[in-house]
């Protein structure tokens, strides 16, 4: 899905918001977070949403040593964007893009869902972030579908 909404956001690059960054340096930068998403990021909360989440719903058995793990290994994620949104309003810089929209749709589950809102909004900058990417308008259309 990473692949397509690159696509997606080049072929399209002219109409709307800018996703992948102006320059070379603010697409390397861009890229870059997405990266840190996919391999840091989203197989934590990914765990902590099936296992908090779908399988009650589904009569699995949880798995609190799992659970406990990747809660942990998220925290030290949302430290490091702790630290770089810090610096930058968003993750690729001063400008909302990609690396931004890939976090939304899991951390609303993480948010308002399974109970560890507590890991966005203890974090001075990420909660900044998190309520600034979460109140867009685009994002409150796609909730309401």
């Amino acid at each position: 899905s990473r692949a397509i909404i690159r696509y997606y956001a080049q072929k399209y690059a002219d109409q709307g918001t800018d996703l992948l960054g102006k320059t070379l340096e603010e697409r390397a930068t861009v890229e870059q977070w997405l990266e840190v998403e996919g391999q840091n990021f989203n197989p934590h909360i990914y765990t902590l949403v099936l296992q908090l989440l779908y399988f009650p719903k589904m009569g699995v058995p949880q798995d609190e040593k799992l659970i406990r793990e990747s809660e942990e290994k998220l925290g030290k994620v949302l430290d490091v964007y702790e630290e770089r949104l810090s610096k930058s309003k968003y993750l690729g810089g001063d400008f909302f893009s990609l690396a931004d929209l890939t976090h939304l749709p899991f951390t609303q589950y993480l948010v308002n869902d399974i109970g560890k809102e507590y890991l966005i909004k203890h974090r001075e900058h990420v909660k900044r972030w998190w309520e600034d990417i979460s109140n867009r308008p685009s994002w409150k259309k796609v909730l309401q579908l």
